[in-house]
C-alpha cells in the first residue's frame, strides 16, 4: 500500500537578484541598470513521478542543489508543488529532521524546545509529559536540557532532534544528511532506532551522501540530477549510478536521465488547433494548454495561474507575449490587490485543497482582477446531493470529503456565491483536469 505517491511533481522558486527594501536603492536603480533587481525563474524539482509503500526505506540521493530536500518538503507540507499533486496517506504521522534546528527557538531552552517541538507536530500538553522523561534519556542531553539551544553544538541540536523524532512513532520518518553531525555512539544508537522502526513497517527516505549509511538502512535508492529524477531501482545498482553521475561534469550529466524534462510546446502557435481527437493524451500540460486556446486564449491575454497545479506553464510561458504569465500562491493571491489586471485566470485542482469559505474568498479575490469580460476557470470535485455529508468516491478512484482534503462541494454553492459578485458561472466538459474533476467557468459581467 503506498503512503506517498508523487505525481509528475514540479517545484519552481523565484531567485531575486540585487533585491532591496531600500527606497533610496530602488530609486537609484532606475536609472543604473546594473543595479536593478531581476527575477530569475528556478526549478527545484522537474516531473517527479515516485511512488513509496508502506514499510519501505528509500535513499534519496543526489548532487548538492539536486532537490533532494525540497522532495522531503513537498512530503512534509513545508511547500506546495507548483504543479503535480503530491499524495500522502490520511492520518499518517509525519516527523522530520530535514534542517538542523527546524522546530526550535535559539533562546529557549531544551526542555522548553522539546515541547515547542512536539507541539508543532500535534501532540497535547500531557502527551508530550509521558514522552519528556525518554526523549531526555534518548539524547543523553539530561546535562544540558535547562541551557538556552543557542549555545548548543550541532551534534546535541541532531540529538535532541532525533530524541524527540524517534519517540513520536511516526508512520513516515523524514531524515535529511542527519549523520553529518554528531558522534558514532549516538550515530549507532540512531541507526538501532530506525531498523525498529522498519520492523515495525514505518516508512523511512533518508537523504544521505554515504554509502555506509544508505547499506545499513535502505534497500532501494533514487537518485536525482539536475532536477529530476535519473535512476530508481535497487541499492548497488542506485549507488552505483550515483557514483557514476558524481564523477561527469554537470554539463553532460543531462544524457543519462531517465525522464524527459518539462518542455515548451513551441509548435503550438496562434494557429487554429486541430480537434480533440488529435490531442496528446498521455500530456496534461498539452491538454490544458490546447484547452485554453480553444477557450480563446491570445499571445497578447493577461493569465493568472492560482496555486500551482496546473501543468500547462511550461507551454504558456513561451506562447503569451513577455510578462503576460503570473503565477501566485493562494496565499499570497488574498494579500493581493488590482483592478482588471488579467484577461484569464486558471485555477485547477486548487479548491479541491481549501475549505469552501476559502474557495468564496479565492472566487471574490480573482473576479476584480479580471478585465470586464474576463473568464476564471477553475476545477473541482462536485457534491451533487447536498443533503448528503458523506464522503463521495468518484469514478477515477479518489475519495472526497465535504469537511477536510480533498473537498467536494455542491455546484449550486459556488454559482450563489458568483452570483453575489456579479458573475455568471458554468460547467464545462473539458481535459483540464486528469483526477476526476468537473470544470467551471467564471465570467465576470459586471463590476464587482
Amino acid at each position: 500500500m503506498a503512503v506517498i505517491d508523487a505525481r509528475g511533481v514540479s517545484k519552481r522558486f523565484f531567485l531575486r537578484h540585487n533585491a532591496s527594501y531600500e527606497l533610496k536603492v530602488r530609486f537609484l536603480g532606475m536609472f543604473h541598470p546594473q543595479g536593478r533587481q531581476s527575477v530569475e525563474e528556478f526549478w527545484a524539482l522537474r516531473n517527479i513521478s515516485l511512488r513509496i509503500e508502506r514499510g519501505e526505506a528509500v535513499a534519496l540521493v543526489g548532487r548538492n542543489g539536486s532537490g533532494k530536500s525540497t522532495f522531503l518538503k513537498l512530503i512534509a507540507a513545508i511547500h506546495r508543488p507548483t504543479t503535480g499533486r503530491m499524495l500522502v496517506a490520511r492520518n499518517a504521522q509525519i516527523s522530520s529532521m530535514i534542517e538542523l534546528g527546524v522546530g526550535f527557538h535559539p533562546e529557549l531552552t531544551g526542555r522548553e524546545n522539546v515541547f515547542l517541538n512536539a507541539a508543532i507536530h500535534g501532540l497535547s500538553r500531557p502527551a508530550i509529559e509521558e514522552l519528556y522523561g525518554d526523549i531526555v534519556e534518548y539524547s543523553g542531553l539530561d546535562h544540558f536540557i535547562d541551557v538556552p539551544i543557542k549555545n548548543y553544538s550541532s551534534g546535541m541540536y541532531m540529538r535532541l532532534g532525533f530524541a524527540i523524532a524517534a519517540n513520536l512513532d511516526p508512520d513516515i520518518l523524514l531524515l535529511d544528511e542527519i549523520f553529518a553531525v554528531g558522534d558514532a555512539e549516538f550515530q549507532q544508537k540512531c541507526l538501532g532506532t530506525i531498523r525498529r522502526f522498519m520492523d515495525a513497517g514505518k516508512t523511512i527516505i533518508f537523504v544521505s551522501h554515504a554509502p555506509a549509511a544508505i547499506r545499513a538502512m535502505c534497500r532501494r535508492v533514487c537518485v536525482l540530477d539536475q532536477s529530476q529524477l535519473a535512476f530508481d531501482g535497487d541499492l548497488e545498482s542506485g549507488l552505483a549510478f550515483y557514483e557514476r553521475l558524481s564523477v561527469r561534469p554537470a554539463d553532460v550529466t543531462q544524457t543519462i536521465i531517465e525522464q524527459a524534462p518539462i518542455e515548451p510546446v513551441a509548435e503550438m502557435s496562434a494557429a487554429p488547433l486541430a480537434g480533440r481527437g488529435e490531442l496528446q493524451l498521455n500530456d496534461r500540460g498539452v491538454r490544458q494548454f490546447q484547452f485554453l486556446r480553444e477557450q480563446g486564449l491570445l499571445p497578447e491575454h493577461r493569465l493568472l495561474d492560482i496555486g500551482g497545479t496546473s501543468r500547462a506553464d511550461g507551454h504558456l510561458v513561451p506562447f503569451l507575449k513577455d510578462h503576460h504569465y503570473t503565477h501566485v500562491e493562494f496565499d499570497e493571491l488574498i494579500k493581493s490587490a488590482g483592478n482588471g489586471d488579467f484577461d484569464v485566470a486558471i485555477a485547477s485542482s486548487l479548491f479541491s485543497m481549501l475549505p469552501f469559505n476559502s474557495v468564496a474568498r479565492c472566487i471574490a479575490t480573482v473576479l476584480p482582477r479580471l478585465s470586464a469580460t474576463g473568464q476564471f476557470y477553475a476545477t473541482w470535485y462536485e457534491n451533487t446531493n447536498p443533503a448528503d455529508f458523506s464522503p463521495i468516491v468518484h469514478a477515477c478512484g479518489v475519495t472526497t470529503y465535504p469537511d477536510r482534503e480533498p473537498y467536494h462541494y455542491p455546484y449550486g454553492l459556488i454559482a450563489e456565491v458568483c452570483g453575489s459578485l456579479g458573475a455568471t458561472v458554468e460547467r464545462l466538459d473539458s481535459p483540464l483536469s486528469e483526477t476526476g474533476e468537473s470544470v467551471l467557468r467564471i465570467t465576470r459581467r459586471s463590476a464587482v
